[in-house]
């Protein structure tokens, strides 16, 4: 009887193993970015700047920055309420969403805050880009902040962000980046 159960086995790990062979690798998913402001923008509210000072700062800031961003992505941004609808993303699937923001006009905590939603409900509340650098250690201003939040793709394969007006003055971003949960 061992030896009966023995052979089942392996005959059901070679079948296992011919049937993992014969199916395809699944791809990994490619990141999705968005330069907000700058080329391949998708949203079309709000308006859009660039950074017209010419200093570049420390926008990758090791304290506030865990997945560094090219610095022509720092240098533009949209402002004001804004949405941005992300498609073409696997139903169902979670994903992280990595918001970068740099503000490149208030120097002072408390000049802007603002909430960001995901897919209708508030995944970032009181925003405060300076705040945020300057507790890292940072002097605040052009010192980059990225923030991840986790997100799930809609039936469709989309997942909505908003960007809200908060307590002052109006919301920006950056850069945004969809990465598959876990990477």
């Amino acid at each position: 009887m061992g030896f009966r159960t023995r052979v089942i086995a392996t005959a059901a790990a070679v079948t296992l193993g011919a049937a993992l062979a014969a199916a395809p690798a699944q791809a990994a998913e490619p990141v999705v970015t968005i330069d907000a402001g700058g080329p391949g923008d998708i949203s079309t509210d709000g308006l859009t700047d660039v950074n017209r000072s010419g200093f570049t700062g420390v926008p990758n800031f090791a304290r506030t920055v865990s997945h560094p961003i090219p610095q022509e992505d720092w240098d533009t941004f949209r402002y004001l309420d804004s949405d941005y609808t992300i498609t073409g993303l696997t139903p169902g699937a979670s994903y992280e969403l990595r918001l970068y923001f740099l503000d490149w006009y208030w120097s002072k905590v408390g000049k802007r805050v603002f909430d960001v939603a995901v897919n209708g409900q508030t995944a970032l509340k009181d925003v405060d880009v300076i705040k945020i650098a300057s507790d890292a250690g940072g002097d605040g201003r052009y010192f980059g902040v990225e923030r991840d939040v986790p997100a799930t793709a809609d039936a469709a394969g989309a997942i909505v962000v908003n960007f809200l007006r908060g307590t002052a003055d109006q919301p920006l971003i950056n850069s945004i980046a969809v990465v598959p949960a876990g990477s």
